[in-house]
């Protein structure tokens, strides 16, 4: 009896599993979907939640009193202007310096490894701690950069590096340059290794100049991990909070203020969460519109995605 019950139920489910087959279902679905549903839960969630307070949706309806109260702000445009800077010149300074070591390391140089671990310490360094030794590197009293630039006569008298609105924003670039590009440089270092050696060898047998090789063998193959380094480096430079927050809080002035930082400030000092979460809003749009523009471009140029 119990056989008769076992070989229908098997049966059964053959003819479920069969039937779910034909549309295309796969019965593994069902093993990821709680994971799935939790994620999208910690994702969607607080994204469509800060949507929400972004427009102050109550029973009457909902308003753009935020959003118009960011744009007509007297820090909106300088905030722009300094995120734009941040970022930009950032990810440029990581990806050619990174960029630059990489090449270094893939030649046969002595204490390579050695090199090659050193040049790590920066990424696995917290950010906080990143932004407290250069705010006392910088510091124009007892810090290092002035003695030096003191000694070597480039400079007469102590630079506060951090305390000049004109200096700030440049002076964190370089502690951000400092923390991020290890990464650039291992993921760069990772794709020259796989550049094919026969056409590098080609290319000298016919004379090609050092930056000829450069750009008709060596770039067309790092390419799938250069379009990655660059996206995530900007990715990366527009949501950084620690280092500016840590060393400068967005001043003097607000000539280093960015937009995490500001976001902060709206919401966590001066408790506007309807600006702060406009704002956040704001950010996540730039960065849809980037990554949109970016790839299209990539799309447009032949580079697989």
């Amino acid at each position: 009896m119990s056989e008769t019950k076992s070989t229908q139920s098997a049966t059964v489910y053959g003819r479920i599993r069969d039937r779910l087959e034909k549309t295309g279902f796969s019965p593994g679905v069902v093993f990821i979907l709680p994971t799935f549903l939790l994620i999208a839960g910690l994702l969607l969630y607080p994204m469509i939640n800060t949507f929400l307070l972004s427009l102050g949706i109550t029973e009457g309806g909902f308003t753009f009193a935020n959003y118009e109260a960011m744009v007509s702000a007297d820090w909106f445009v300088p905030l722009i202007r300094n995120s734009v800077v941040w970022v930009l010149l950032g990810a440029l300074l990581q990806i050619t310096f990174g960029f630059a070591l990489a090449l270094l390391l893939n030649t046969k140089i002595p204490g390579k490894k050695v090199l090659r671990g050193l040049y790590l310490l920066p990424w696995i360094t917290p950010a906080v701690v990143v932004a407290l030794v250069f705010k006392w590197m910088y510091n124009p009293q007892f810090g290092i950069i002035n003695h030096a630039l003191i000694q070597i006569g480039l400079i007469d008298s102590a630079i506060g590096w951090l305390s000049n609105p004109d200096l700030a924003l440049f002076s964190l670039v370089i502690a951000g340059l400092w923390k991020r590009f290890p990464f650039v440089m291992i993921m760069l270092l990772a794709g020259l290794q796989d550049v094919d050696d026969q056409l590098q060898n080609a290319a000298i047998i016919d004379g090609a100049p050092y930056l000829a090789r450069m750009r008709h063998v060596t770039l067309p193959q790092l390419m799938p991990v250069l379009k990655i380094v660059v996206l995530l480096s900007v990715i990366w430079c527009f949501n950084q909070f620690a280092i500016i927050y840590a060393a400068t809080g967005g001043g003097p002035v607000g000539s280093t203020m960015i937009f995490p930082v500001k976001v902060y400030e709206l919401g966590f000092e001066q408790l506007d969460f309807g600006l702060s979460t406009a704002l956040s809003v704001f950010m996540f749009g730039i960065m849809l519109v980037f990554m949109m523009v970016y790839m299209r471009v990539l799309r447009n140029r032949g580079v697989d995605l």
